[in-house]
């Protein structure tokens, strides 16, 4: 018998708890707000208030 983890017990509860859309839904939201900080860390000449734009433009998914 394997000894779970904390990360593993909670990532269990997590499952058992949420339904299927709402993992979809923040799985969505957290690619989406990788890919603009991808975006955002590679591009260095923007200003702070086009970054703030960008980020504001993909919904608040991408703090």
């Amino acid at each position: 018998m394997s000894v779970e983890t904390r990360a593993q017990r909670a990532a269990r509860t997590l499952t058992q708890r949420t339904t299927p859309e709402w993992r979809r839904e923040r799985a969505r939201k957290a690619h989406l707000a990788a890919a603009v900080k991808a975006v955002v860390e590679r591009a260095p000449e923007l200003t702070p208030e086009q970054t703030a734009k960008l980020r504001a433009i993909f919904g608040g998914a991408a703090r």
